[in-house]
């Protein structure tokens, strides 16, 4: 009898031995490192990105390091090369200049082989053309949907042929701007909206916007201008004043406004001042962080065929878009804030469908 006993203690021994083997072999990224270096300083929604990466990271038992570089290349390059040596299995660096990631990113890569990458907001560029990393994932927001979807707003108060001014810095000045205007010059090109002048700041400053701005509103009259669309909301808040302080395009006769990207800022102004602020255009920022921590850590499990791009619906891609979605004005509570925009946002902001999944990463890993 004892030995019946013993012997069904030592299979079930066994079995639970074998459940935590099979356990962990499900989850093929445990007891891993990885990084998020950001080329820019902290700000909310990067934090809101640090966050949701940290968390995902955390419920898979991998260690996440966040590293914020105060907008220096110097110190991202030192951080990733820093980083590499000391041996982590991935990294996701964000923010990437065009001009000088490519190749420094390309040494990384040859160096440190079996490290993987994940970049942001990074374009590949060099000898006059964008190039590839092989092995390397790009996640960018659809930057042409951010702009159309405000487009879009400006289009259904106005209707189509609706006059705008647009405000950037372009065409070449950085490659998230040239991807805006690409939705631009599809809307104008088919007759949906019309440009009536064009305003660039001389700096990227609100100070500049708002100096810039002001000489513009002073050439115009009001009645001649529908709206306004600008491809970045720091811009925009250097817009937003020029426009309050001007009693021409204020008031009871106020020129409304829309603009890319959105932070705590703009969703003041947009409560205070919705006739003048009407909609920004931006994406989740704490899905975007779990979305680039998930493509990474699918390149590290070997699992590229399970990375997903939202924007074209396609499995196994080495670019991956997040659609824009339009944050309106009337749509805000006063509870509202940049953190707790999926309260009233549309289906595409925050939306589960986005993420790459894998058995062992389910859609709802951190979201239960």
């Amino acid at each position: 009898m004892k030995k019946i006993i013993a012997l069904v203690l030592v299979l079930a021994l066994a079995l639970s031995m074998m459940s935590v083997a099979t356990a962990e072999a499900e989850n093929p990224v445990a007891g891993k490192k990885v990084a998020y270096i950001m080329l820019l300083p902290s700000a909310t929604i990067f934090q809101m990105w640090a966050n949701s990466c940290t968390d995902l990271c955390a419920a898979l038992g991998v260690q996440c390091d966040v590293h914020f570089c105060g907008g220096d290349f110097n110190k991202w390059q030192d951080t990733i090369s820093t980083c590499a040596a000391a041996g982590y299995d991935g990294l996701l660096v964000s923010h990437g200049n065009q001009d000088g990631s490519y190749t420094f990113l390309k040494g990384i890569t040859e160096q440190y082989p079996d490290m993987k990458i994940v970049c942001f907001d990074t374009q590949f560029y060099t000898d006059g053309e964008y190039q590839k990393l092989p092995g390397v994932t790009q996640l960018f927001q659809q930057d042409k949907s951010l702009v159309t979807v405000l487009l879009d707003a400006m289009i259904e108060k106005f209707g189509e042929g609706v006059r705008l001014i647009k405000v950037w810095r372009g065409p070449n000045y950085n490659s998230p701007f040239d991807r805006r205007e690409v939705g631009w010059q599809e809307y104008e090109s088919a007759g949906k909206i019309k440009t009536v002048g064009e305003v660039q700041p001389l700096q990227d400053t609100l100070d500049s916007a708002n100096s810039v701005m002001a000489a513009y509103l002073q050439s115009i009259n009001r009645e001649d201008v529908d709206g306004v669309v600008v491809y970045y909301d720091l811009y925009g808040q250097g817009v937003y004043n020029a426009i309050t302080e001007d009693p021409n395009f204020s008031g009871d006769n106020a020129l409304p406004m829309a603009s890319v990207d959105i932070d705590q800022v703009d969703v003041t102004n947009m409560q205070n001042h919705p006739e003048i602020w009407m909609a920004a255009g931006t994406t989740d920022w704490t899905m975007n962080g779990e979305i680039a921590m998930r493509l990474l850590l699918l390149e590290m499990a070997g699992e590229y065929d399970k990375i997903y791009d939202p924007a074209s619906q396609q499995y196994g891609v080495d670019v991956v878009e997040v659609p824009g979605t339009a944050i309106m004005a009337t749509s805000l509570k006063d509870t509202s804030t940049v953190e707790n925009l999926g309260e009233i946002a549309g289906e595409t902001y925050g939306n589960l469908g986005y993420l790459s999944v894998a058995d062992w990463m389910p859609a709802d890993l951190i979201h239960k």
